[in-house]
């Protein structure tokens, strides 16, 4: 019922009428269309772009592709216009806020993630081609608002389905499967069946750990994290990355966990905790693996408590960090205590003095110890003085 009700919902929020009208308002787009007319009156915002602002959603990443112009006329006029090339094999530009590009083809000629030939193409659909899936494959005219969709990506973005547009072309760069995963964990979606079968007959191993890292940190930041592990799940990449096999009901569990708790935590280590609190897992180890920032560790330092824990190990938690900082503050219950014990916006303050323990000969280990004595005592005294 819940796949239902995914296809019957309408993702997108304007017409892309309004949208051309929007462009052509659009200030900053003025400078490029009066550099550009000299020249063509086919210059398109592509990618992202027009996907977000179908759905409404802000995207102040402007990829222009430029037709009708030589890569040589093209080099010499981005230098005499002061813009920096990113790649020239590419013909892509930066200038200003604009990332200007030539419509190109590309053809995988070896295995590494650079390898393909790249070729200039004057024509919408051939370029528009090697786009991975048809929401990101839609263009829009910067000089009359025309909307050039090829492979049915309105459609697709209007009922939330993620597809692919060529089989070949996609499989020429593995990277689109976590691509993919993260498309549909952003924005809710559905990946289309034929789509998910090509996903999953390709073989992630030739990707760098730095480009899986780049991607995955991309999957966690994203809102429907309990999407992002049905996919995981669904591709076989629950083992190969951490090193889990879950049983249907385990992953259900662990879904709804994360579904839960993304409405209240938005941080991008959520993942992981939720991760190591359902399935108690080696998090070093998987930082290393995966290639992940040391930052993902400090995942390590938050109490986890499958049951909801009690005001005295809230207290404990408070000892740390504020308990607004606490990934396990992920549901209203905790949410509520924590502000009635009045430790959300700052760590407790035990009153417990160093030098008091100094001068009564405490040291080494023994001083620790008696430092956790006392301010457990702290706790119980203050958790007295509420009630």
């Amino acid at each position: 019922m819940k796949n239902l009700n995914l296809i019957n919902k309408t993702r997108i929020s304007k017409s892309h009428e309004q949208i051309a009208i929007e462009i052509l308002q659009n200030k900053e787009l003025d400078e490029i269309r009066d550099l550009l007319s000299a020249y063509t009156k086919r210059a398109y915002l592509v990618g992202g772009f027009v996907r977000d602002s179908l759905l409404g959603k802000k995207n102040s990443d402007y990829d222009i592709e430029i037709y009708d112009i030589s890569p040589k006329d093209f080099d010499e006029f981005m230098q005499k216009i002061g813009a920096n090339g990113v790649g020239k094999s590419y013909f892509i530009y930066k200038f200003k806020c604009f990332d200007l590009g030539l419509p190109r083809t590309e053809n995988k000629v070896g295995m590494g993630h650079q390898d393909f030939e790249v070729s200039y193409c004057n024509d919408e659909k051939m370029a528009s081609c090697r786009r991975d899936f048809t929401l990101n494959s839609m263009m829009i005219n910067i000089f009359n608002g025309e909307l050039l969709d090829f492979w049915g990506g309105e459609n697709d973005l209007k009922y939330g389905i993620l597809r692919h547009i060529n089989a070949d072309k996609f499989c020429e760069d593995a990277l689109r499967v976590l691509r993919g995963v993260g498309f549909a964990a952003r924005f809710d979606f559905i990946i289309d069946t034929n789509t998910l079968k090509l996903m999953q007959s390709l073989d992630l191993s030739y990707l760098s750990k730095s480009r899986i890292a780049m991607e995955l940190e991309k999957i966690f930041n994203a809102e429907f994290l309990q999407i992002a592990a049905k996919y995981l799940y669904k591709l076989d990449l629950f083992e190969k990355f951490f090193g889990l096999n879950p049983s249907q009901d385990e992953l259900d569990f662990f879904c709804q966990r994360l579904e839960n708790a993304r409405v209240f935590v938005k941080s991008k280590f959520l993942f992981f905790y939720i991760l190591n609190e359902v399935f108690s897992v080696n998090l070093e180890a998987i930082v290393k693996n995966l290639g992940l920032a040391n930052s993902y560790l400090s995942v390590c330092k938050h109490a986890n408590y499958k049951c909801d824990p009690s005001p005295k190990d809230m207290m404990k938690i408070a000892l740390k960090m504020p308990l607004k900082s606490w990934l396990g503050l992920y549901n209203e219950k905790r949410i509520n205590m924590a502000k009635k014990l009045q430790i959300y916006e700052q760590k407790f303050d035990h009153g417990v003095s160093t030098s008091e323990i100094s001068a009564l000969g405490f040291k080494g280990k023994d001083f620790g110890v008696e430092m956790e004595r006392r301010k457990l005592i702290a706790i119980d005294e203050y958790l007295r003085s509420i009630k």
